[in-house]
């Protein structure tokens, strides 16, 4: 735990690797995408450590418990959370988490639309792991930044922000990242007219993510494939594999990507153009849209809206 307080004593001793231990089986929880059984664990690690005086574990299980929060999408949660975390890191002078803090800010932001705000954030952390030579920190951020670059119409900038992500995690020969760091990439080569280039980036994503067993990120892949052969008018291969997206985010029951693979796998539908198309992709959007109406983000709200519009365009 680097700088937590050492032991004062057996029960103390004991106490904190309780702390350890509820920490580690939330982050097996979370990275196996049972996110409800990791906030357990980790609001029981943060209660242990703020009863002993930890305050560096503290401000870890704080950061922990955003991370939790930005899978299940409760962002203003998570900003807190992260917020608090930085408070404490900068209180105790432990500056080598200042940038990770940072860019979760940003992801955050990101998430919640705010794109001047999440581009601030992460420049600033992307500033400082570039000066610190923290290099999957800095892919990461450049991540972040390619998809804030996307949407702000920089199409040129995103390519070559995620384009150097990408490289950093081949040089490091680390498939984690560079199955994470493909998905922008293919997503801003979509952005930039070029769905062909795109699917290459993701098939490659989609092996890495199978290879190391991250069913939602493969699912995640898939789910952008289809983007990429609806950009190209192959419909019926687009539905195919946001189906396949839906399926697996729904046995994952992750509800936000499973809204976001509904409205792909309609919108497929509906340009399929085939018999019984246009029922089907109405069932999937109205399934969408009941379940965007947890969230209340700018970016689930448009997004919502987007799909109620669609919905009332196919009314008879």
């Amino acid at each position: 735990m680097g700088r937590s307080r050492s032991c004062r004593g057996p029960r103390v001793c004991d106490r904190a690797g309780e702390a350890r231990l509820l920490e580690s089986l939330g982050m097996a929880c979370r990275q196996s995408h049972r996110p409800a059984e990791a906030a357990r664990y980790h609001e029981g690690a943060l209660a242990v450590r703020r009863e002993l005086g930890d305050r560096l574990g503290e401000a870890l299980s704080l950061n922990a418990l955003g991370l939790v929060h930005v899978r299940t999408r409760q962002l203003e949660a998570a900003k807190q959370r992260f917020t608090e975390a930085l408070a404490l890191f900068r209180e105790l002078g432990a500056s080598e988490w200042e940038p990770t803090l940072l860019a979760n800010i940003a992801t955050v932001g990101y998430e919640a639309g705010r794109l001047e705000e999440a581009s601030r954030v992460v420049h600033e952390a992307l500033t400082t792991m570039r000066e610190r030579g923290d290099k999957g920190g800095e892919g990461n951020a450049l991540r972040i930044l390619s998809a804030v670059q996307r949407e702000q119409g920089a199409i040129r900038d995103a390519l070559e922000s995620a384009g150097s992500a990408v490289e950093i995690a081949r040089r490091h020969r680390n498939h984690v990242w560079e199955g994470y760091w493909l998905l922008d990439l293919g997503q801003a080569e979509v952005a930039d007219g070029r769905p062909e280039d795109a699917l290459v980036s993701y098939q490659r994503a989609t092996v890495l993510h199978r290879q190391l067993g991250d069913r939602s990120r493969e699912a995640r892949a898939w789910n952008a494939a289809g983007e990429a052969y609806g950009r190209l008018g192959r419909f019926e291969e687009a539905a195919a594999f946001h189906r396949r997206a839906a399926a697996a985010h729904r046995e994952l029951d992750d509800h936000w990507q499973l809204a976001l693979a509904l409205d792909g796998l309609a919108s497929a539908l509906r340009g399929s153009g085939g018999s019984g198309a246009e029922e089907e992709a109405r069932r999937h959007w109205e399934e969408a849209s009941c379940t965007l109406a947890a969230y209340d983000d700018a970016r689930a709200v448009e997004l919502r809206s987007r799909i109620d519009a669609a919905l009332g365009a196919s009314q008879p």
